[in-house]
């Protein structure tokens, strides 16, 4: 007996069985029990989520020897030949290479035919957008004034090229794709069955290339299997489907964290020799950079990474090293540095220059941590010599310790809260009301409008009634503040090549 690929034989042959499209099933069960089937329905969502699978068990659901019914028994005659795809019954086509009027005229001929042993003459029409206009004209009076015989399912990627004279006569289900954790999940499940021995980072690889498409998923096992055999490594995935060993991406972040040009520049060349592709490689080690201002800012990342524990910890121990407010200065010029690879002749050159600019950043610290570290001066708990008073804020002593505080908590709650506040300055923290001012601009209509959150937090943080007054100030901020502006502003005109309009003499470029 011929082998049979995983992708047929795992395919769902029940709704039950179906992964990650529970919105679709459940209502397409409730439709039959309840005896509410339309006369045309689209399917539309990325190729290998389950669109031809669900059309194929909605047909069986209908003409199974005991229903229509929820739940076809696999067992009859008519299960049988759908199953094998031998149903003279139902009927399926090809959009992509049936595109012309007389594909389409034949369907209205054969239609008004009854079905040969069922109840009905089902039509799957897989990649229906492809049919030419002509096509979808001749198909509007069918699909307005069916036999009560027929059925139409239409599959599709792209259901922004039907005509809305055709979705407007179809029920429409948009199909999602599988998360990454279903796949690994049903990946384990296919491997004790097949008596594959998979480890953890094996599974997460192949699920995390195949873009939610559960067909691919099988498709990528069944080849790493006829390389590796039974017992699968994490190396045989990464050698058998060409991939990139991810270490490189922790390696080479910890490398620009460490400012150690060299080695980035090493690493580069690793990628580069190996021949993957390096806009693919940027966009990796974006989202690697994403992965860890998550590990830094969420207290359990597990519910929010689909990532492998070992991974985890790497990036929470790499996050660790770093400030957040350098994290994000990191993805902004990483994403420059996208979009200069995207463009230039020489993606290599363009990487490297980018990944160096971020090797080579100044450590930003927040305004909340230069002033806790004034008021640490101030009351003689550092042996540094304080900062001159012209250099102070308003409110240095008196407060800020609590203000500091305040932050802390709201950055764990509110992280993007957080960031405009720093930037704020604190008057007064006088009883219930803690009055701050902050420059006219953005920052001031970003906390204006987020007042009450603002508020609620005060009242979590103090447990009591607490008001917040923001000032709008053009001349908000005192010299400290002022240079802090002007070290980030030097540094975005050097990185991004960029030149001052206004007020040329805050910045020497």
């Amino acid at each position: 007996m011929s082998y049979l690929v995983l992708a047929r034989k795992w395919r769902p042959t029940v709704f039950e069985n179906v992964i990650g499209q529970g919105h679709v099933t459940t209502t397409l069960k409730n439709a039959i029990a309840g005896k509410k089937i339309a006369h045309a329905y689209i399917f539309s969502g990325p190729r290998g989520v389950g669109k031809t699978t669900i059309a194929r068990i909605l047909a069986k659901a209908l003409n199974c020897a005991k229903g229509p019914t929820p739940s076809p028994c696999n067992e009859c005659q008519s299960c049988k030949e759908i199953t094998g795809n031998i149903s003279v019954d139902v009927i399926e086509i090809d959009g992509a290479s049936n595109t012309s009027v007389d594909n389409v005229r034949e369907i209205r001929e054969n239609i008004k035919y009854l079905p040969s042993h069922g109840r009905y003459r089902v039509y799957i029409i897989d990649e229906v957008h492809m049919l030419s206009n002509q096509a979808f004209n001749a198909l509007l009076k069918t699909l307005e004034e069916p036999p009560a015989h027929a059925i139409f399912i239409f599959a599709t990627t792209e259901s922004h090229k039907i005509p809305a004279t055709i979705l407007s006569r179809c029920q429409r289900f948009d199909f999602k794709r599988i998360s990454l954790k279903e796949i690994q999940n049903h990946l384990k499940v296919v491997a004790e069955a097949e008596g594959i021995s998979l480890t953890e980072k094996s599974i997460y690889l192949i699920a995390r290339e195949v873009d939610g498409s559960m067909r691919d998923a099988h498709s990528l096992l069944d080849q790493v299997i006829a390389f590796a055999g039974n017992d699968v490594k994490e190396t045989d995935v990464v050698e058998a489907l060409g991939l990139m060993d991810r270490a490189l991406l922790f390696q080479l972040s910890e490398a620009a964290i460490d400012k150690n040009g060299q080695e980035c520049l090493k690493l580069i060349e690793k990628v580069y020799n190996f021949g993957y592709d390096l806009k693919k490689f940027c966009q990796d080690f974006l989202e690697h950079i994403r992965d860890m201002v998550i590990a830094k800012t969420v207290k359990e990342p597990r519910g929010v990474l689909d990532l492998p524990d070992s991974e985890i910890e790497d990036l929470k121990r790499l996050a660790n090293k770093v400030g957040l407010l350098d994290l994000h200065l990191v993805f902004t010029l990483l994403s420059k540095g996208y979009e200069d690879i995207s463009r230039s002749p020489s993606p290599r050159y363009a990487l490297e220059m980018a990944i160096l600019k971020i090797a080579h950043l100044e450590n930003l610290q927040s305004i909340s941590a230069i002033l806790e570290s004034l008021d640490k001066q101030g009351s003689g708990k550092s042996e540094v010599r304080p900062a001159p008073a012209e250099l102070a804020p308003a409110v240095v002593s008196r407060g800020s310790e609590q203000w500091s505080s305040l932050l802390n908590f709201i950055k764990k709650e509110k992280p993007p809260l957080a960031s405009h506040l720093e930037i704020a300055n604190l008057v007064s923290m006088d009883g219930g009301v803690i009055s701050i001012s902050v420059k006219n601009g953005p920052y001031f209509a970003y906390l204006s409008e987020n007042k009450k959150v603002m508020e609620q937090l005060c009242n979590d943080f103090f447990g009591k009634g607490m008001t917040v007054d923001i000032k709008a100030d053009d001349s908000a901020g005192s010299s400290l503040k002022q240079k802090e502006d002007d070290k980030i502003i030097k540094e975005a005109v050097k990185v991004f090549g960029g030149r001052i309009a206004e007020d040329r003499r805050r910045v020497n470029v």
